[in-house]
């Protein structure tokens, strides 16, 4: 049996999907299972993220699968290449531009110290086309007309034939939309009127060529519409990374990428969904009426983290990891923590995550406004995305979770694993399940800013506490071990009737 769990990409700066995804190969692989991650979008920083997250050749792209370069990792091949563009155009290279009469004809751009780009613009100045480089190979060209807006993708194979050919044109503001889709695969041109339908192409073409496949959506978004429209008829599953309702409430109102996860139910294009907890699982199976709803955790603790005395943490020393969204609630710490300074003058903050995502803007520069507002800069800070926090854990005095809703909070694991203990809303999902009131943590009620001053002015003023909550957590979360998780899994594939 092979799996294959489905995202947009990879990235250098990981979300916390990739990063399951990357653990949950290595547990596959461990138990002797094929197991591989499929990206749906074109992946420039694929060789930089793949060491990151220790999944070289785990992972099938879907432009690389029909485009196959071959890729060059010797960087000496991109100066070649602009060499050999300047010198045949008689241009005059400066710096990362090329000149012709004292015009600007090339803009040459680099990326993680490799040829990524090549602007290339005519005798009046316009920006005709932009073509791609991936390790060394022309990858594919943007063509734009005479008002800069993009007409034409075209991608290449290795023999630098256009093989995937993507056409737009003009919408709202003159923005470009995508109108069609044309692949050449096995000697013949395939058209797509959609990107939901290339996809689901592709998934068809994996299935085809693996009989035994078993695909798992890590991505809502870039895969129930498309698993609706294959034609091969696979095992399909949906893993749930949040909250499925607006409110985090098993009566709440779906999100609408949810809305249509009965009917495929019902139709045989979904086979079942997994949550990481067994309260969401319950909700889930009583929300899409389903006896095929799971509980298994995204992740599993690392099993090898060296405990570290409570005494040797910084003192007074506060974290928060998450990004900087709307449904994070962060300003609930920062109001928390600016009423708690008076008392306790070493009292530090630092929120360690993404700064800005494409669907919230808004929110991290608030969240430095309302710092700034307060004279706070010397005590909370934002130490933006970070690959590994093991330190910071290892350092901290309290880790702190204020969302409205999560999936499993894979951060307070984290923590908890790190020795690190934690306050977290009572919310759902996953820190009820993650961390143990009074114990290894406190759990305070959700959205109650003034409980959770209180809270942590209590834990602040009693460092012995803490220190007990630390030494409990390093035990406690022994039930998110490998094997464990491992277990889960397998009693998955049993009742789902996949393995024997």
């Amino acid at each position: 049996m092979a799996n294959y769990f489905i995202t947009s990409m990879e990235d250098p700066m990981p979300s916390a999907i990739e990063i399951a995804q990357a653990k949950r190969v290595k547990l596959f692989n461990a138990n002797g299972q094929t197991a591989k991650i499929v990206e749906t979008e074109y992946n420039n920083a694929h060789a930089y993220a793949q060491r990151n997250l220790g999944t070289e050749g785990k992972v099938i792209n879907l432009y690389q699968y029909f485009q196959n370069l071959n890729y060059q990792d010797d960087p000496v091949i991109d100066r070649v290449i602009i060499n050999q563009i300047t010198q045949m155009s008689g241009y005059e290279l400066r710096n990362n531009a090329a000149y012709k009469d004292n015009k600007l004809r090339l803009k040459i751009g680099f990326l993680y110290n490799r040829l990524y780009s090549i602007d290339y613009y005519d005798r009046y100045g316009f920006l005709d086309r932009t073509d791609y480089y991936d390790q060394g190979c022309l990858s594919f060209t943007d063509f734009y007309e005479d008002k800069g807006r993009l007409v034409l993708t075209q991608y290449y194979n290795d023999n630098g034939k256009p093989i995937i050919l993507m056409h737009y044109r003009g919408g709202e503001g003159n923005s470009p939309i995508l109108t069609l889709i044309q692949l050449y695969y096995r000697d013949v041109w395939h058209n797509f009127d959609s990107a939901t339908a290339f996809r689901a192409y592709f998934f068809d073409e994996l299935a085809q060529n693996d009989l035994k496949a078993v695909f798992f959506a890590d991505r809502s978004e870039r895969t129930l519409y498309e698993f609706q429209q294959m034609k091969q008829i696979i095992p399909r599953y949906l893993i749930f990374h949040s909250s499925v309702t607006v409110n985090g409430q098993r009566n709440g109102r779906l999100f609408g990428m949810y809305e249509c996860i009965s009917d495929m139910l019902n139709q045989g294009s979904l086979n079942g969904l997994i949550s990481s907890t067994n309260q969401e699982a319950d909700d889930v199976a009583n929300i899409f009426k389903t006896n095929h709803s799971y509980a298994i955790p995204v992740t599993y603790a690392s099993g090898n983290i060296k405990p570290v005395s409570f005494a040797n943490r910084s003192p007074y020393n506060l974290i928060a990891v998450a990004r900087l969204s709307e449904e994070k609630r962060l300003d609930h710490i920062i109001r928390a923590v600016i009423k708690l300074k008076p008392k306790y003058p070493q009292l530090n903050l630092t929120f360690y995550g993404y700064e800005q995502s494409t669907t919230d803007k808004v929110t991290g520069p608030s969240l430095h406004n309302l710092v700034i507002q307060n004279h706070a800069q010397n005590y909370i800070h934002f130490a933006g995305f970070q690959n590994n926090l093991d330190n910071v854990y290892n350092n901290a005095w309290l880790e702190i979770l204020t969302s409205k809703y999560e999936g499993f909070a894979m951060a307070l694991l984290e923590a908890q694993e790190h020795g690190c203990p934690a306050v977290a809303y009572n919310i759902n999902y996953g820190p009820k399940e993650i961390i143990t009131d009074n114990y290894t943590g406190k759990l305070v009620q959700a959205g109650n800013e003034a409980q959770l001053v209180q809270t942590l002015n209590a834990l602040l003023s009693h460092p012995a506490i803490l220190a007990d909550y630390s030494k409990n957590a390093y035990s406690v979360v022994r039930k998110y071990s490998f094997s464990n998780v491992a277990n889960a899994w397998h009693n998955f594939e049993l009742r789902e009737n996949l393995v024997n």
